[in-house]
């Protein structure tokens, strides 16, 4: 069993918002290509390695967590950290590989509300 580290993010965003949020535009400058990866200090992420659904109501963290890559690693130690911040309804799931953020952090702005949970560890 091979275990990797990921980074895990909740998010609970206005209807429309993620989709936009986390769309990446291909420019040829330094410009950050999407508004997800500039609040995280990145010009570009790999979509191969990062793992976002966003349903359009929210969904209690476990219901929206459970059944996405490795969940079964992570559901449990997730769900008991959301708990501890206060965070009990989503629409918002992002899964990274660790080489992905340098960085990560938690984001705000207007509509939306983006919480980093931390590494996680998962098994596949």
């Amino acid at each position: 069993m091979r275990e990797y580290v990921y980074h895990i993010w909740l998010g609970l965003f206005g209807p429309g918002s993620p989709e936009n949020y986390f769309v990446q535009e291909y420019v040829d400058d330094d410009t950050p290509q999407s508004q997800f990866g500039a609040e995280q200090g990145e010009h570009f992420f790999d979509t191969d390695f990062v793992e976002i659904s966003f349903p359009i109501e929210p969904l209690p963290v476990g219901e929206l967590v459970d059944g996405h890559s490795y969940s079964a690693s992570y559901l449990d130690a997730l769900a008991q950290k959301a708990a501890e911040l206060g965070i009990n309804e989503v629409n918002v799931f992002v899964l990274a590989k660790k080489v992905e953020f340098a960085s990560p952090r938690s984001a705000a702005g207007s509509g939306y509300k983006l919480w980093y949970l931390g590494e996680f560890v998962c098994r596949e």
